[in-house]
């Protein structure tokens, strides 16, 4: 067991999620963590991981039971809690709350992933038309350039771009990030084997280069879709219309063709005003240019 956490200065909640479930958790030394904003790249690293831990590219990553939401109040906490403190193999952990709403143990490994913002909005208004069953949904409501307002305007809510800076703020602002993994959604784009070495380094696996090469294939986002019922959440239990419809599509400048300047001018005005301009530009684009 890792020593005692560092105890969380906020919490997050909303109608699908409480990050006070965490004070529940006991941790263990070889823990991962992976916390991100909703629809940036969240299931792509677990399946990572999944595929580094078994060094198995036929791997059925299985995350809901595997690598579970903690955050997820739908879910009985005792359920939850059972599932993972009978896990023998080393786990990993979904979280969607900023760092400073989750307890920070020194010795668990930690994974951020961040994404353009306005690329996060529309991949979560796609998430939410996929959703089968009776839930809540607040980003299909309107056109999609009234719920892009709704997204800029509204700073309490699931997915706002008041949500996306303060989870990259939480995870800048820590003093100590040597237990830390800061990714960009972008980078994975551009050079997924390299961002796959570094997950690798970062939670101390290593496997011969042959093994890494058909591991970073099984990765790519073409295959994890065409694989949807061993990668995506809930899938085969009717949640989703459609599973691979989970893995909608990799693309980045959703906002192309259907935003207008004005819409465009309102998210500068409004990001201009959280985020310093380097921040803003890692936030948008990772280590890469813009564009």
């Amino acid at each position: 067991m890792p020593p005692a956490a560092e105890t969380p200065t906020h919490r997050h909640q909303d109608f699908i999620s409480d990050s006070a479930r965490w004070q529940a958790i006991t941790a263990r030394d070889d823990d991962i963590i992976v916390t991100t904003p909703p629809k940036s790249g969240t299931t792509w690293v677990q399946g990572i991981l999944a595929l580094l831990l078994s060094g198995d590219p036929k791997v059925d990553a299985n995350v809901s039971v595997n690598s579970p939401w903690v955050d997820m109040a739908f879910r009985p906490l005792e359920e939850l809690l059972s599932n993972i403190e009978t896990q023998v193999k080393r786990r990993h952990l979904k979280s969607h709350s900023p760092l400073n709403c989750l307890p920070y143990w020194q010795d668990v490994r930690y994974i951020t992933v961040y994404r353009h913002p306005i690329d996060v909005h529309f991949s979560f208004r796609s998430h939410e038309n996929n959703i089968q069953v009776d839930i809540e949904k607040t980003s299909v409501q309107g056109t999609e350039r009234d719920s892009f307002h709704r997204f800029l305007d509204i700073d309490d809510g699931h997915v706002t771009l008041t949500s996306v800076v303060d989870h990259y703020n939480s995870s800048m602002n820590r003093g100590d990030r040597s237990n830390l993994l800061q990714l960009h959604y972008r980078d994975m784009q551009r050079d997924l084997a390299a961002v796959f070495a570094k997950i690798a380094a970062h939670i101390g696996v290593q496997h011969p280069p042959h093994v890494m090469d058909t591991l970073v294939d099984a990765a790519r986002f073409e295959k994890m879709r065409a694989n949807a019922d061993r990668f995506v959440p809930s899938a085969g239990r009717g949640f989703w219309k459609s599973d691979t419809g989970f893995f909608n599509n990799a693309s980045s400048n959703k906002w192309e063709g259907v935003l207008n300047a004005e819409d465009l001018a309102a998210y500068d005005a409004k990001i201009s005003q959280l985020l310093t301009p380097s921040d803003r530009h890692w936030l948008e684009w990772g280590d890469g240019p813009a564009g």
